[in-house]
């Protein structure tokens, strides 16, 4: 892998994590706000994920800039590539994305506590999603294709941008105020862990046409690789839900939490690595 894919498939994975971290953050303050529970952390963790979203565009927009001309960093200086590269789908997917993490860093900057920080949030959301659809291999796949993809990135940045900010509620709320919360969460998550694997079928079908293709390409080997690492989040979900969090009053229960919650974070990193190895690395070549 030469240089200019390592650096594109950094960027790829940052607007991941960046994506997850923005609508995670803002979903465990949504679940946190009955709490009153100290949210400058929240606040910040959105603010950072944003920036890292922000950057990650930039970073994308500039190797294609340096791939698409071959003329090293007098590219910068062409205004006539910034407008065919602007001017396509990916400057409206990098446009939407930036627009959508910048305005979510306004909104907690200036509007955290009023009436007007949820739909500003919503809104920043669905424009950094939305964005995914005008790249990738599905950007010409119908609308039920882009609304399986819509879905899926929606479940899994629940998921893992849930995770560091659960790991530290961990650490700084009570006991019973942590079992509501992951009581809470582990019922929502039954209904989003559902729509990302219905969703991320819908996709492989969409993608592969055969599932035999799984075990015969490198793309459905690389997707294999993801699917085993997600059935492992499954299962450390699932004792996070079904014997971790019924036990918290227990001693030592809450560092055990904390340790599961650990490891899944590590494991959806993965997740998200390979996901961006497979887009931008492996292609979805099925020769």
């Amino acid at each position: 892998m030469d240089i200019t894919n390592l650096i594109t498939w950094l960027a790829k994975v940052f607007t991941y994590v960046a994506t997850a971290g923005v609508v995670g953050g803002f979903y465990i303050w949504q679940l946190t706000r009955p709490y009153e529970t100290e949210s400058h952390w929240l606040q910040r963790y959105i603010m950072v994920c944003a920036g890292l979203g922000i950057a990650a565009v930039l970073i994308t927009f500039s190797t294609q800039l340096l791939m698409f001309s071959g003329q090293g960093f007098a590219s910068f200086y062409d205004w006539e590539l910034y407008a065919i590269l602007l001017s396509g789908k990916p400057g409206l997917s990098w446009g939407m994305a930036l627009g959508g993490f910048s305005s979510s860093i306004l909104a907690v900057i200036f509007c955290w506590r009023s009436q007007f920080c949820t739909p500003l949030m919503l809104l920043s959301v669905a424009a950094i999603l939305v964005s995914f659809t005008f790249t990738g291999h599905l950007v010409s796949s119908p609308w039920y294709g882009k609304l399986a993809l819509l879905l899926h990135l929606l479940a899994i940045s629940l998921w893992v941008g849930s995770l560091l900010p659960l790991w530290h509620l961990t650490q700084i709320i009570k006991t019973e105020m942590l079992a509501s919360v992951m009581d809470n969460f582990g019922k929502l998550a039954m209904v989003f862990v559902g729509v990302l694997l219905v969703m991320g079928v819908v996709m492989l079908q969409m993608l592969l046409g055969d599932l035999r293709l799984l075990w015969l390409t490198a793309y459905g080997q690389t997707l294999l690789i993801k699917l085993t690492l997600v059935t492992l989040l499954l299962g450390l979900g699932a004792i996070n839900k079904l014997l971790l969090v019924p036990q918290l009053a227990k001693p030592n229960a809450i560092k055990r939490l904390r340790a599961v919650i650990g490891i899944e974070m590590l494991i959806g990193m993965f997740v998200l690595g390979i996901t961006a190895w497979a887009t931008v690395v492996v292609g979805l070549d099925m020769s």
